[in-house]
């Protein structure tokens, strides 16, 4: 069964970039192709470059630590040799630092993010010495050779540095979401009132509400009022969709039909979610192969994802 992980933020932090590049830093939030200032454009680059990095981490840590704990610690805490070993990949733990500083040092001041960035950058380059020579003992697979002494020896350190990488990446998530809430709702509330700028913020908006608990929906069927939070939510993205689509037609007759037909395609898939999970198809004794949960999950969340890139292209229509 799917874990509740942070995986899921991918899809949300995507929706950060069109929030930032269309309409949610923008003086005139709701006009596409509205100029910005210097001051916006450069803001515009460095959240940009800050979601990126976010999205290149993806819960990369928090899995690390999440996979350790089941499938590791038990081996080590033994006496029995060990037959594998495996740490955080060293190209992955340099990628998500760099990519960290690089959008720290980026001219402009982003209040929300820059102190997270910094000490999740920060957590990064403590955990790289400690994780790079047990990477250097796992490859070599040295643990073949001393039964696992260096790793059992180091493993303590190694956990605790970790943690401290999952703490950091969690805060720094965490603002990143906040923000991108926060400019989601302001794009909508500036928006004229029936405008199709405030109808594509509120199908972000619900959107977003929505994909939020859509991990409950699939991995603990019993939680029947996350479950109609979760539709109710989409049912407002759908009456979003049709405001839309009505307004959007209102200046151009044949209408948005890829966006369309895209955010149609999420409610879709999410009101499939709630029935399978009324039905039991999601009980763990229900049978239901857990890849099969798997894919069905990550089908959501990548249609939403595919939802609000089709939404930051400039001419998607």
């Amino acid at each position: 069964m799917l874990r509740r992980d942070r995986v899921w933020l991918t899809g949300l932090l995507l929706a950060a970039v069109c929030l930032s590049g269309c309409n949610g830093e923008s003086r005139d939030a709701g006009t596409r192709g509205t100029a910005t200032s210097s001051a916006d454009q450069t803001e515009i680059a460095k959240s940009n470059a800050y979601i990126t990095a976010a999205n290149e981490s993806s819960g990369t840590f928090a899995k690390a630590l999440q996979t350790h704990q089941d499938t590791v610690a038990s081996k080590l805490a033994g006496d029995r040799p060990l037959e594998d070993y495996a740490v955080v990949p060293v190209q992955d733990v340099t990628k998500i630092r760099a990519r960290l500083e690089s959008a720290a040092a980026m001219a402009g001041s982003i209040p929300e993010l820059d102190p997270a960035a910094r000490d999740y950058a920060s957590a990064i380059a403590a955990f790289e010495p400690v994780n790079n020579g047990l990477a250097n003992y796992a490859q070599s697979k040295g643990f073949l050779t001393d039964e696992g002494a260096k790793a059992r020896a180091e493993d303590e350190a190694f956990v605790a540095s970790l943690r401290k990488v999952v703490d950091a990446e969690t805060v720094f998530f965490d603002r990143i979401d906040a923000r991108d809430a926060r400019l989601t709702q302001e794009a909508y509330d500036r928006a004229p009132e029936g405008s199709v700028e405030r109808y594509r913020a509120g199908i972000v908006l619900r959107g977003k509400a929505a994909m939020k608990e859509v991990l409950t929906v699939f991995t603990e069927p019993d939680d029947v009022a996350t479950r109609q939070a979760f539709a109710k939510n989409l049912d407002e993205m759908a009456g979003m969709v049709e405001n839309w689509d009505r307004a959007v037609r209102t200046e151009k007759p044949e209408g948005c039909p890829t966006l369309q037909s895209r955010a149609n395609l999420v409610i879709a898939n999410g009101r499939k979610a709630v029935q399978s999970a009324e039905e039991g198809r999601f009980d763990r004794d229900s049978g239901t192969p857990s890849f099969v949960l798997q894919q069905e999950f990550n089908g959501l969340q990548q249609n939403f994802s595919m939802m609000i890139f089709q939404l930051n292209q400039p001419f998607s229509c």
